[in-house]
């Protein structure tokens, strides 16, 4: 009996907590569509980022420590870049959920990119001095 009332209760209380939730207006939801072209293009500075990464992983200095404490420090020099693309996100009204994950896949995508190469270059000169 008393695990019926509990169930009972249980049941009621659900349906409480359901119709008390705020439902999520057309007008409150984000689409991704509603960015403008200034706003694409401005968001195209990644390529920047890009090339901010790959120009100072050329130094010569980052040869002669091992490759994954290069590509942090080449990273860390660069991330005032990413900044600057999310602060144009969140001025556009893209949600800041969105606009981490966006930068967090480029940042990601583009370090394993410069480890690889990292690597390779040093393995070619281990293989180049035996």
């Amino acid at each position: 009996m008393t695990k019926i009332v509990f169930s009972l209760v249980f049941a009621l209380s659900l349906s409480a907590c359901a119709a008390t939730e705020p439902t999520i207006s057309k007008e409150n939801k984000w689409n991704g569509s509603t960015l403008s072209n200034e706003v694409i293009g401005e968001v195209q500075a990644k390529l920047t980022y890009r090339q901010c990464v790959y120009t100072e992983a050329q130094k010569k200095g980052y040869m002669k420590i091992d490759t994954r404490v290069a590509t942090d420090a080449i990273m860390k020099q660069c991330e005032p870049t990413l900044g600057k693309i999310r602060t144009i996100f969140i001025d556009a009204g893209v949600p800041a959920i969105t606009t981490d994950r966006f930068l967090k896949k480029t940042r990601v995508d583009l370090t394993r990119s410069i480890l690889k190469s990292l690597m390779f270059a040093e393995a070619t000169r281990k293989a180049s001095v035996q």
